[in-house]
């Protein structure tokens, strides 16, 4: 199966990493409340002159960042903004909720703050599956 940035990822060592897999999971995303085309482009589509110093990172830009519940995305976007308001225009303003279904592409495991990576699938469209349930 093809991924949605596939011609930008092929050339990245190991991107996706062998360790992402199909999953069926509930998610959570930081987008703007207002359907902005941007809320489900990963960070290398919205800027891509954007500068990763290593592979990986890279590779992370291609991908989606989503976490597992609504608590876990909650206290990340605290932790980010604490101190830095002007980082809302960037992350966003609410907090959508959809389901992942193995047909979407691969994730990552999820790591002990609950967060989680996504490549998506080719026709994968995640703006369909999601609804804002929350304003942070």
């Amino acid at each position: 199966m093809l991924f949605k940035y596939q011609k930008f990822i092929s050339a990245i060592p190991n991107c996706p990493p062998t360790n992402y897999y199909s999953a069926t999971i509930k998610a959570y995303r930081f987008v703007f409340g207002d359907r902005n085309p941007n809320n489900f482009l990963p960070a290398s589509m919205i800027n891509p002159k954007r500068n990763f110093p290593d592979p990986s990172g890279q590779c992370l830009g291609y991908a989606l960042s989503l976490f597992d519940s609504l608590e876990n995305a909650q206290n990340r976007y605290r932790d980010m903004v604490k101190g830095r308001p002007t980082l809302r225009k960037k992350l966003g303003s609410h907090i959508a909720e959809g389901v992942i279904e193995e047909t979407d592409g691969i994730i990552s495991e999820v790591n002990s703050a609950g967060h989680f990576s996504l490549h998506e699938f080719e026709g994968t469209n995640l703006q369909q599956k999601f609804e804002i349930v929350l304003e942070v």
